[in-house]
């Protein structure tokens, strides 16, 4: 599911797993694609929260991206990940 960053016109989608007890680290480079449209960026925390407090780990949608797929905060998507170096 894509997400709306507050006003900012911005989105994102959750990534599932702690990535600092996964990989040791805060921040991961990846790269994933949405509905088959590839993107290079990183799994970060950008102070988002799960329902139970803890912490919540995001990849950034861009607006280029949702408009060559045609998706919007609130529609479902298919994320790929992987690490990249």
């Amino acid at each position: 599911m894509i997400y709306a960053a507050g006003e900012t016109g911005g989105a994102y989608v959750i990534f599932p797993y702690d990535i600092r007890e996964n990989f040791g680290r805060g921040r991961v480079k990846v790269h994933a694609t949405f509905d088959g449209e590839p993107y290079d960026g990183s799994v970060v925390n950008m102070g988002v929260r799960n329902a139970d407090g803890s912490v919540c780990y995001i990849i950034g949608v861009r607006k280029d991206i949702r408009s060559r797929i045609g998706k919007q905060p609130g529609d479902k998507v298919m994320v790929t990940v992987r690490e990249r170096e």
